[in-house]
Order: C-alpha cells, then sequence, then structure tokens
C-alpha cells in the first residue's frame, strides 16, 4: 500500500510541476507532510486503536480507562487545529484566502489524508499500529494479561 501511495504521489508531483512549475512542488509536497502528519494523529487512534481497544476491554484484558486516554489525543488535535484556523482567520484574514486558494497546498493536504487513510488498509501498518498500541497502553492492560504479553515479546 506504501508503494502505491508513493507512486501517485510521484505522479501528482509531476502533474503539478508540468502545470504549474516547480515552485508549485514545494507547495503540494508541504501540504503532503502536514496531511499525514495531522491525519496520523487524528483519524488513526480512532480508526485503528478504537476497535482493539474495544476488543480487549471487552474481552477483560484491557480496563476500560483506556478509552479516556485514546481519545485524549484525536480531541486535543480537533481543538488546536480549530483554535488555529479561528485564530488566523480573525486576526489575519489575508492569510487565511491565500490558504484557501493555494490549490497546489489543498491538493497535498488532501493527498496526505487520503495516503493515512489508505494506510489503515495495510497489514504492515496495522500490525506496526498494534505494536506502539500495546506498548503505548500498556500500562491499561489487566497485571496477568500484560505479564505475559512481556514473556511473549522477550522470545
Amino acid at each position: 500500500m506504501q508503494t502505491i501511495i508513493a507512486l501517485l504521489f510521484c505522479l501528482v508531483l509531476g502533474v503539478t510541476a508540468m502545470a504549474q512549475g516547480w515552485f508549485a512542488v514545494l507547495w503540494v509536497s508541504l501540504g503532503f507532510v502536514i496531511g499525514l502528519f495531522v491525519t496520523a494523529r487524528i483519524a488513526l487512534p480512532i480508526l485503528l486503536g478504537l476497535p482493539r481497544a474495544m476488543r480487549l476491554v471487552g474481552s477483560g484484558e484491557m480496563r476500560a480507562a483506556v478509552y479516556r486516554r485514546l481519545l485524549f489525543t484525536p480531541v486535543l488535535w480537533i481543538v488546536q487545529l480549530a483554535m488555529l484556523v479561528f485564530l488566523v482567520g480573525f486576526f489575519w484574514p489575508s492569510a487565511a484566502a491565500w490558504f484557501q486558494s493555494n490549490d497546489e497546498l489543498i491538493t497535498g493536504l488532501r493527498f496526505g489524508v487520503i495516503g493515512i487513510l489508505l494506510s489503515a488498509l495495510s497489514k504492515t501498518s496495522r500490525a506496526d499500529f498494534h505494536a506502539n498500541f500495546d506498548q503505548s497502553y500498556a500500562q491499561f492492560y489487566v497485571r496477568s494479561t500484560s505479564r505475559r504479553r512481556r514473556r511473549v515479546a522477550i522470545y
């Protein structure tokens, strides 16, 4: 899946460079990186983490307090982005209008969002996320399960 996303990104860069010049490639790339980073912070915990947490809490392997911790980061990112958009639009409306009219930046942002959403379909990405999930939320596992998981991870 990462290969397909990379090839599509290169295709978008090539088309953008031919249509609007090389300076537009900078905006597409910047938008892509921002889209990847922000969407990964908001969407992945909800798309991949929440179903895993629900399954583990339902089976009794994890405490329900994980939901609060799991959803805190996406909500924090959404609030920060909303505040940033509001403040830029309120105090610097010309910058907000420029961002809205920068088609290359918007294209890169959209492509970054699509890239993260498509990465959830990859088995490798899901396995990496599950390993990071287990490490990040290890304190919420019920004690007997966490010891068993640590022993399995050591061998």
